[in-house]
């Protein structure tokens, strides 16, 4: 269904994005891909439905979530391969080969299809883990593909744990493939461009996942109606279409809720922008900075120009603010994919949101 809010994994769900989708499923197997785009613009979902489309083995490390500790790390790295053992349709003797692989690694216990990688001192590395999983795969005569959604999230030793493992896997293991999918352009581009990351210097498959045109979005959405036996008027459909400027997860959720119950689409719209007020509240109390919030909702009034920006911002404070701090945040903006450079927010709905902050 067009409408479902999860990712999707089946090829007639996954709307249009039929040259994305080519070009990722032809470069499944090489050793580094990655999948960018904005939020919300179907990085997961074309992921996922390539992947299970092309019946490879895969395991997905979900870090939407910020990740402060090795222990939400390792937590996270436990359910990604219980998660691929519970779904797998290998045969029982390669997933026993599978197990024999794991078990030989310190720090790893499984109980039937449940997978925990201890995150304390016994921990296995990273680099031991991929090793496993390349034994396995060399073993079993299988390419796996291991994809780490969201990773630019990572940030400080745990990013630097992380893209050292890839890296040596780069090099030295063949049994693996790696998809790298990203939304905060700016730090994904620190990770692979940055002459200090080493990640630096691998070549890489790029896909990006875009906005829907106009017409593509109406189109959309008036096929997910019919899928649903729904009449929408196009008024409606029009309205909605320009408030959401493309964003295919803001169009999928208006499409979910108003075939669920909700008959006023100024109530779905609200909801959308208290969902991304909240993303962004996140973001704020990650950083040390609290002018970010006052320079959010400055930028959401059209405030651009520097003087009025920083003039804004002294009022709000009763003190003056220094140019290099707001040039800081700024940056950080831009970084995040939250504003472009000419300081226009990448997504409507978050300028809404963050008039609301």
């Amino acid at each position: 269904m067009l409408f479902d809010i999860r990712p999707k994994r089946r090829r007639k769900d996954l709307y249009n994005f039929d040259e994305e989708y080519r070009k990722l499923t032809s470069s499944l197997g090489k050793p580094l891909i990655v999948v960018r785009g904005l939020r919300r613009t179907g990085k997961t979902s074309l992921i996922l439905t390539a992947l299970e489309e092309s019946k490879v083995p895969y395991i997905l490390f979900d870090l939407r979530g910020y990740y402060k500790s090795r222990k939400e790390l390792y937590e996270s790295l436990s359910r990604g391969i219980t998660d691929f053992m519970r779904r797998s349709s290998l045969k029982k003797r390669v997933l026993d080969l599978l197990r024999s692989a794991l078990m030989t690694l310190r720090g790893v216990s499984i109980h039937g299809v449940n997978v925990s990688l201890s995150w304390g001192r016994s921990r296995a590395s990273l680099i031991d883990l991929f090793r496993g999983l390349d034994y396995f795969a060399l073993k079993s005569g299988l390419k796996v593909i291991i994809v780490f959604d969201e990773v630019q999230k990572l940030s400080g030793p745990l990013k630097v744990e992380v893209c050292d493992a890839i890296s040596y896997a780069f090099d030295y293991m063949e049994g693996l493939s790696f998809i790298l999918s990203g939304s905060e352009m700016g730090v994904l581009y620190g990770l692979l461009n940055n002459p200090q990351s080493s990640l630096y210097g691998r070549a890489y498959i790029e896909v990006v996942t875009r906005r829907l045109m106009r017409d593509e979005s109406l189109d959309f959405l008036r096929k997910g109606f019919s899928e649903l036996g729904i009449n929408v008027s196009d008024d409606e459909l029009v309205y909605v279409v320009d408030k959401l400027n493309g964003i295919i997860g803001w169009l999928t959720y208006y499409g979910y809720l108003r075939s669920h119950g909700y008959v006023d689409v100024n109530e779905i719209l609200k909801k959308a922008v208290e969902m991304a007020k909240q993303e962004l509240m996140n973001f704020i109390n990650y950083r040390v900075s609290r002018r970010y919030k006052l320079i959010l909702k400055a930028l959401a009034q059209g405030i651009k120009e520097w003087r009025e920006l920083k003039r804004y911002i002294e009022k709000a404070e009763g003190r003056e603010v220094s140019n290099r701090v707001i040039h800081d945040i700024i940056h950080q903006l831009i970084k995040h994919s939250i504003i472009d450079n000419e300081l226009n927010f990448m997504d409507q709905v978050l300028r809404e949101a963050a008039l609301a902050l």
